[in-house]
């Protein structure tokens, strides 16, 4: 009995709606514990009414031996009307729950409407263990001339003691038919039967005087290869739970394709219960294998949250994975990723990169994009670059639009806009002028391969234009502007020296004038005396104070000490003169020494 849900009335369940509302019949979990206790009270008083109400009910609810009974029911018409399409509904059911018998019956009542589908569940259900199924499906695969994998079934169903597969594997042996020739295994199977039947007298009287030997056990033929044609079979048919319980066995052998399938699988709930923390099992222990499909797949889930929480982070962590293995389609993930700017933060020129990398892997959607991104970037340089390389008047509005158009190009990748962007910055144009973000994008130019963006960063290292003053920093891009051709870049350099030889030399000069204040008179003399070369006229200068002094030298040389006074007074284009009218500097070194 069964109450209906919504209205309350109670009756034997039929599967129809409620005759009073005409609400459909629910059933719960309470309905299916007191129908299976009403069911064995049923079967102990063999209530052959009651059995068939019970099944019913247990058969609606999805219990597989139940559909499978409440199906030979409808079968063979008992306690009510035949209905075979029902009854192969309910061995479906019960098939989809990898019961053997039923997935032998529905492959045998499909054959109605469908031979490719009745010849795939026969071959389940004979890899379920059905017996039914052995002969027919015997029969199938020598009809295939697959006769190796004939024998094996028909030696399963002799095993069960089928007549005919006894007649048959006797007749194998005798022939060499899937099995090697060998009369005395024939004569082995024949034995089994107490009488022969009529098709198998002649070869019983041919095999009379041969001794009998037991043959070995057959093994299924490269079962490996045939697992996988049947899952491809039952993948291109559409039968998920025959397809799911394949994979897993393959699983099961180390096929890591089919890990991957089964994990997928676990994921959608398709043919199986959705188990996420167990399809994430066989999804990581593929990755570790080195099968990129299932960083793909868990990106994408990850990605548009659809099976799991959304998490655009770990979406890209395993994308970078499926790269770093080798996959070309989550370099175009990525790309997409960044193009869009939806997740994570929009760098078209990193997308450029990736698209580029797809591309490399022979992906042509990927090309295609990269392509599409490229026209654009070159299309926003060409505006900024007529603008502020190639007018000469240029208006508020248009010098803002070249500006813009180098901000985006650069934001895309071309380096080249780099240097136009650092020239806006450096003279204003478009724009406030900032050196800091002057020297920061010529910087970002040279280092992408501006050639020309060499040349201005060693002068902002020169000049201490946007950054500190670098001699050494100066000179390397300078050096590289030098090694291109650029114009200005060894006048630049000519500069830069002359300016560290001076700070050189006033250094070397103040350290002399220390000297002397020191009383090292000779150290100051020898250290004065390296100027000669450099003409450094106050060095030359006071080194003649010291001969007119005689300090540090080895005597008192006024002569000297003139020839030392004029060169410094008539100077050097490097360093200019030094003039003394009222000889105050001359004092001076004579107070030091006094």
């Amino acid at each position: 009995m069964i109450k209906c849900k919504n209205c309350g009335y109670q009756s034997e369940y039929t599967g129809k709606n409620c005759p009073v509302c005409g609400s459909r019949p629910v059933i719960d979990k309470a309905d299916v514990e007191n129908t299976i206790r009403e069911l064995e009270r049923a079967t102990n008083e063999k209530n052959l009414f009651k059995i068939h109400t019970c099944r019913h009910l247990l058969a609606d609810s999805g219990e597989p031996e139940s559909s499978r009974e409440y199906a030979k029911f409808l079968e063979k018409g008992e306690h009510q009307l035949k209905d075979i399409d029902a009854a192969m509904n309910y061995y479906y059911q019960a098939a989809c729950q990898f019961d053997p018998y039923s997935a032998y019956r529905f492959s045998r009542l499909v054959g109605r409407s469908s031979e490719e589908n009745a010849r795939f569940w026969l071959r389940f259900a004979a890899l379920l263990g059905s017996i039914d199924s052995y002969p027919e499906v015997a029969e199938l695969f020598s009809e295939e001339g697959k006769e190796d994998i004939a024998a094996y079934y028909s030696s399963l169903a002799a095993a069960c003691d089928d007549t005919i597969s006894i007649v048959n594997m006797a007749k194998r042996w005798n022939e060499g038919i899937g099995v090697p020739k060998n009369d005395s295994h024939a004569k082995w199977y024949l034995d089994k039967l107490s009488i022969p039947p009529i098709n198998a007298i002649k070869l019983a009287y041919r095999l009379r005087s041969i001794s009998s030997q037991e043959p070995p056990k057959l093994v299924f033929p490269n079962f490996y290869k045939y697992l996988k044609l049947l899952s491809d079979n039952a993948k291109a048919l559409n039968f998920d739970t025959a397809y799911f319980y394949i994979t897993s066995m393959l699983a099961k052998t180390g096929d890591i394709n089919a890990e991957v399938n089964l994990g997928m699988l676990l994921f959608e709930g398709k043919g199986c219960e959705k188990n996420i923390k167990e399809a994430k099992l066989h999804l990581e222990a593929a990755i570790s294998r080195g099968n990129f499909a299932a960083a793909l797949y868990l990106g994408e889930e990850y990605l548009i949250g659809r099976n799991i929480d959304k998490n655009p982070t770990v979406a890209m962590s395993y994308y970078e994975k499926a790269t770093s293995l080798g996959c070309s389609d989550a370099f175009e993930r990525l790309g997409d990723l960044y193009r869009n700017g939806a997740e994570i933060q929009k760098d078209i020129a990193k997308a450029i990169e990736l698209y580029d990398l797809a591309a490399a892997g022979g992906c042509a959607s990927a090309a295609e994009k990269a392509r599409e991104l490229k026209s654009t970037r070159e299309g926003f340089y060409l505006d900024a670059y007529r603008v502020i390389n190639l007018k000469d008047k240029v208006t508020k509005t248009e010098a803002f639009s070249a500006f813009r158009a180098a901000a985006i190009a650069t934001a895309m990748g071309e380096y080249r806009a780099a240097s136009l962007l650092a020239k806006c910055y450096a003279y204003g144009f478009g724009t406030e002028t900032d050196r800091a973000s002057a020297f920061f994008w010529y910087k970002r130019a040279a280092e992408s391969g501006d050639r020309e963006a060499n040349l201005y960063l060693g002068f902002c290292y020169s000049r201490s234009f946007g950054t500190n003053f670098s001699y050494k920093n100066a000179v390397r891009y300078l050096k590289i502007a030098l090694d291109l051709g650029l114009c200005g870049a060894r006048e630049e350099l000519e500069i830069l020296n002359k300016r560290k030889m001076k700070k050189m030399v006033r250094a070397l000069y103040a350290s002399s004038v220390e000297l002397i204040h020191q009383k090292k008179y000779a150290e100051a003399a020898k250290l004065l005396s390296s100027f000669e070369s450099l003409a450094y006229p106050k060095a030359l200068y006071t080194l003649g104070c010291l001969y007119e002094f005689g300090r540090g030298v080895a005597k008192c040389d006024r002569a000297r000490a003139e020839k030392y006074y004029e060169r410094a007074y008539v100077g050097n284009t490097t360093f200019g003169s030094f003039k003394d009218p009222n000889s105050q500097y001359k004092l001076r070194i004579l107070r030091m020494i006094r």
